[in-house]
């Protein structure tokens, strides 16, 4: 419950800021539809830990989702 409770924050906020930080609504959209793919290509479902090249590792402990 702790970690579904903190991940919703954690995409609540990141759509608040991403939100504030662009011009428009519509470009946020746009920008974060960009940055959850590659939150997602990262998390270890579509490329596992093992492959993910060591430059890129960081990201894969900095999401979330994994």
């Amino acid at each position: 419950m702790f970690f579904m409770y903190f991940t919703l924050l954690y995409f609540t906020f990141y759509g608040m800021m991403a939100v504030a930080m662009m011009p428009n609504y519509h470009i946020a959209g746009i920008g974060s539809s960009a940055f959850y793919g590659v939150w997602n290509l990262f998390v270890g479902f579509v490329i596992p830990l093992k492959k993910i090249p060591s430059w890129w590792s960081w990201y894969y402990w900095a999401c979330p989702v994994s």
